[in-house]
């Protein structure tokens, strides 16, 4: 039953069933197959058997015609798993999914492209893949082939077209269908910087029209784009509302991720650490501190960061440089910071303590978790290369955008009419 006239999307009950036993999972389609067969619908399981799990439970939400609801969550939430039950890519163990005219999946764009054939000839068939009559394609392909750029190439077999081209006449394809319902999953990466504003130009003017439901790891891309966000976590709903709200408390749970996960994380953005034993006669000490030394994992916006490092080497080397990297928990690199640039050079010799202090006066980092590494180098050679403490910046008071705020003035100027 339709909440409201313009509800082109409502899920009630929502839950998938999943099972790590290749057993159980056999038993259960078993039962399903002869449910079906004798005419009955499937019954929802009453209790998991052996492996089993609900990769999704009891999700309920509706959406409207010009409407976007974000999905974000960790790993393993459920959020694919959510997206490919709306696109009808998978079967409801429990509830419902009632949609309102024609629905389109931006999941995996390339899938479903008969290599061998020419684009031109896969423009018919994708569209009649997505439910399009021969007519409603044909009115629509000259609308392709322009948005899509591929001139000459769209007479070639899409067996030689690269992984750019591909994606780009997909995305043609499928917003040219000007679904009502579109689900997104990440947000697009579509050929170059130019074509990527060309794409979401138009789910822009999709959007009008029709409900989006987009999935991403992007928080900044969700708060701008989407009206409502659903915070997914273990396949149930953790929190459902205001875009900021939930990028909030998203956010505040990362910084609370059990310590094993949050090593897997800082492991696979730092990449390989090493250490030159026989230049260094023992392991060099580094760490973000306060004015005054002290160690510190944690300061607020603005204020004035230091690093030190104390090492001794038991060799001199011709070139010592230092550098620290810095990354967002989510692989994005920020800045960095090198001793190459400064004027002199490090007077470090055989035997004797050096100790540096980096000073970063108010940071401009924005608030977050950050990860970083200590580069010692000799020239083009690495000495030593190790992960350095987490520092986290707390909230501030203003809103901020991105990973850094800069310090900046809009200036209003008198002007006339006239010269415009």
């Amino acid at each position: 039953m339709w909440t409201q006239t313009n509800t082109v999307l409502e899920v009630e009950q929502l839950s998938k069933l999943y099972s790590r036993v290749q057993s159980t999972t056999r038993q259960r389609l078993a039962s399903t197959f002869s449910q079906t067969l004798l005419g009955h619908s499937p019954k929802p399981p009453k209790e998991l058997q052996k492996g089993e799990f609900w990769s999704l439970k009891d999700i309920n939400f509706t959406l409207n015609r010009g409407e976007a609801l974000g999905v974000i969550g960790f790993n393993g939430a459920g959020k694919t798993t959510l997206l490919r039950l709306l696109a009808g890519q998978l079967l409801p163990d429990e509830g419902e999914i009632r949609i309102m005219g024609k629905a389109s999946a931006m999941i995996d764009l390339t899938a479903g492209f008969q290599m061998a054939a020419s684009g031109s000839r896969n423009i018919y068939l994708r569209g009649a893949m997505l439910g399009r009559r021969m007519d409603e394609i044909a009115m629509t392909y000259d609308e392709i082939v322009d948005f899509a750029e591929l001139g000459d190439a769209l007479d070639a077999p899409v067996s030689t077209y690269s992984s750019g081209m591909l994606m780009r006449l997909a995305f043609s394809i499928m917003v040219a269908m000007k679904p009502d319902v579109l689900f997104i999953d990440e947000i697009l990466s579509v050929g170059d910087f130019r074509f990527q504003q060309k794409c979401l130009s138009r789910i822009r003017e999709l959007r009008a029209n029709s409900a989006i439901v987009l999935v991403s790891h992007s928080m900044s891309s969700i708060k701008q784009f989407c009206d409502q966000v659903i915070l997914l976590g273990n396949g149930k709903i953790l929190f459902q509302g205001d875009p900021s709200k939930a990028v909030e408390i998203y956010e505040d749970s990362i910084r609370v991720l059990p310590k094993e996960k949050s090593e897997n994380r800082r492991t696979n953005i730092l990449g390989p650490q090493m250490h030159n034993k026989t230049v260094f006669e023992s392991e060099p000490k580094h760490y973000w501190c306060d004015k005054g030394g002290n160690p510190i994992t944690e300061l607020d916006p603005l204020e004035s960061l230091y690093f030190k490092v104390r090492f001794r080497l038991s060799q001199t080397p011709k070139n010592l440089i230092l550098g620290i990297p810095i990354w967002t928990e989510d692989d994005i690199y920020v800045t960095g910071f090198s001793t190459e640039f400064m004027k002199e050079k490090i007077n470090a010799v055989e035997g004797e303590i050096t100790e540096l202090v980096l000073e970063i006066p108010r940071i401009a980092l924005n608030p977050g978790n950050y990860i970083s590494v200590l580069g010692v180098m000799d020239g083009i050679e690495f000495l030593y290369r190790h992960e350095n403490p987490m520092i986290t910046i707390n909230k501030g008071k203003n809103r901020c955008f991105g990973a850094v705020t800069l310090p900046y003035n809009w200036l209003p100027v008198q002007s006339s009419q006239e010269n415009i």
